[in-house]
């Protein structure tokens, strides 16, 4: 389990400091934000169509191939962005950043479900690592593009260099599977609870796709006009409060009904938060503490769809196919959106989304 969070922190040290990072990048080099919004959309668009095939070969090579992959992808993710100067060549960096997550998610719950007895728990528990590192990885961003974009890029390629290390020493192939049928992973027929789970997921990663990857970072550059530092300050303590809630909700025993308060009570503060600006701070470690729990309860809901399936990696990753279209919908159109009706229409967009996640959860675990 050590060896699975040390890869975990490291890959989500890269792709929570570059998601607060890359957006800023972008208006500091003259992309308008319907481009941005089109350009960051390319992550989920691959992310959903390599996730599946890489999902596909795992169930025969193993896992250690796809840590890797995941490490070298994330290095030329880091070095196209560095030299890329059109929106073309970021989207570039974006496929390859796509295919990063891909490789990397394909494996990284089924080693948990495979191999750990509490399932949800040690889910539940990589996610409050993984919310650490995003932490250190915002502080980091904040500071490195304070003084040089270049420099941030470089930490990434040496941050990618770091896992390709890590997974060359801790990861063995678990070798070839006797018999594969591929059809028959993809076409298993899939019951009411597994659907509600995918649209509990859908939900849950669109609102936090628009609100974090998208609309925080370029809210607080273009209309609060802070500096790079207090964007990463804000961001750090964000998602200081979203590991925070991840490990209350482990604390708590992962009950759905005594968490569902902190779920709700991110609705409006989410819908509030350009209303009140002075408050911002505050709102966004509600926020934060709320989503830290929605996706420790989300690692449950996709433990009860899993555990015991032949294929585990694939139908984690079917399970995952309607929330990156939602994913790659919000950001493409997020861009026109803000052109057009502004922040405050984005951040009623993002609660109406958790809101609707807050419904289909509960039918999961209800």
């Amino acid at each position: 389990m050590r060896k699975l969070a040390f890869v975990n922190f490291i890959e989500a040290f890269f792709s929570a400091s570059l998601a607060m990072a890359l957006p800023l990048y972008l208006l500091s080099r003259g992309i308008d934000v319907e481009e941005i919004g089109l350009i960051l959309a390319v992550s989920p668009l691959v992310f959903m169509v390599v996730r599946i095939a890489a999902a596909l070969f795992a169930e025969v090579l193993g896992t250690r191939i796809f840590f890797i992959a995941t490490s070298l992808s994330e290095s030329l993710s880091a070095f196209a962005f560095s030299v890329a100067s059109s929106a073309p060549l970021f989207g570039l960096g974006k496929m390859f950043e796509g295919s990063a997550y891909s490789f990397f998610w394909a494996v990284n719950r089924t080693k948990v479900i495979e191999h750990e007895q509490s399932k949800d728990t040690s889910l539940a528990q990589l996610l409050s690592v993984r919310m650490v590192a995003a932490t250190v990885g915002i502080g980091a961003a904040g500071i490195l593009i304070s003084y040089s974009f270049d420099s941030f890029f470089q930490l990434l390629m040496l941050a990618g260099m770091v896992s390709l290390a890590a997974s060359l020493f801790f990861w063995k192939g678990k070798g070839k599977a006797p018999r594969v049928e591929p059809l028959k992973m993809l076409t298993q027929k899939k019951g009411k609870k597994f659907r509600d789970a995918s649209l509990s997921l859908f939900f849950l990663l669109s609102a936090f796709a628009i609100l974090f990857a998208f609309l925080l970072p370029i809210y607080m550059d273009q209309e609060l006009h802070m500096p790079y530092e207090s964007i990463g300050a804000l961001m750090m303590l964000f998602y200081i409060c979203v590991a925070v809630g991840s490990y209350a909700a482990i604390e708590f025993g992962m009950s759905e009904k005594r968490l569902l308060f902190f779920q709700d009570i991110t609705i409006p503060m989410i819908a509030l938060m350009p209303l009140v600006p002075g408050y911002l701070a505050p709102m966004l470690m509600m926020v934060g503490f709320g989503l830290g729990v929605s996706f420790a309860m989300q690692e449950e809901v996709i433990v009860k769809v899993a555990e015991g399936s032949e294929y585990p990696s694939t139908d984690v990753s079917i399970l995952h196919v309607p929330a990156r279209l939602g994913e790659f919908a919000v950001l493409a159109a997020g861009g026109f959106i803000l052109a057009a009706f502004g922040s405050v229409s984005l951040f009623l967009l993002s609660a109406a989304l958790v809101a609707a996640y807050v419904h289909y959860t509960r039918n999961v675990l209800g």
